[in-house]
């Protein structure tokens, strides 16, 4: 009747492989080089990025690291007063009077050797303790501004990526018209959940049906 016999194949049919099953496809070569040199490319960027925040870490503690126990114990009365000097100036918004700030880590380091008998294993923390049991902060207004500054800064990106993503969980579209005080505080009592849950919920029950109470008291 004229009709071919043989059917053209218009496409080839890929039956799924599972996981422990190899493919017979081939990659094409140049398209797998370029995979691999982009992959290299990418952990090399990171790798950089790692170096460069770390270095940058080490020069933050370098600069408040005379402030520690250890140093004050060991290092001579000159090292610290330039160390507090350089410090002074790189933060002068916050440490007002660099030659305030010297005199104040000369009489610290006097006094605190007679107060704490093992100075030399007390960290920042601890010598921050120290100032505001005894009520020394007006003695050592500087030494506690700059001990504050170390203590709060942030060692890495983890938290800002940490509240995007609870952000994305809290903020639906089921509450997209949230408003920006809520919004605020429940990414903070999520990521903050250790201390939220040491919250008594009883108390503050009570007091928001105090407060929007409708009922009045005679």
């Amino acid at each position: 009747m004229g009709i071919a016999t043989v059917f053209p194949q218009k496409r080839i049919k890929r039956v799924k492989l599972s996981d422990l099953e190899e493919s017979t496809d081939d990659w094409n070569t140049t398209l797998k080089k370029t995979c691999i040199i982009n992959l290299k490319n990418v952990c090399y960027v990171l790798i950089i990025n790692m170096n460069w925040r770390f270095e940058k870490l080490n020069h933050v503690s370098a600069d408040f690291g005379f402030l520690n126990g250890a140093d004050i114990v060991e290092r001579y009365s000159i090292y610290l007063i330039k160390a507090a000097a350089d410090l002074a100036i790189k933060y002068d918004n916050d440490l007002k009077q660099p030659s305030d700030f010297t005199l104040e880590i000369i009489n610290l380091k006097n006094l605190a050797l007679g107060m704490l008998p093992d100075l030399k294993n007390q960290t920042l923390l601890n010598i921050l303790e120290l100032i505001h049991e005894y009520s020394m902060t007006d003695l050592f207004p500087n030494i506690s501004i700059a001990i504050r500054l170390y203590l709060a800064l942030p060692c890495t990106t983890a938290s800002c990526e940490r509240s995007f993503s609870k952000l994305k969980l809290i903020k639906t579209i089921l509450r997209f018209t949230m408003n920006q005080n809520r919004l605020t505080n429940l990414p903070l009592l999520s990521i903050e959940k250790e201390i939220t849950k040491t919250v008594d919920f009883d108390s503050v029950i009570d007091n928001f049906s105090a407060i929007k109470a409708r009922k009045i008291k005679f």
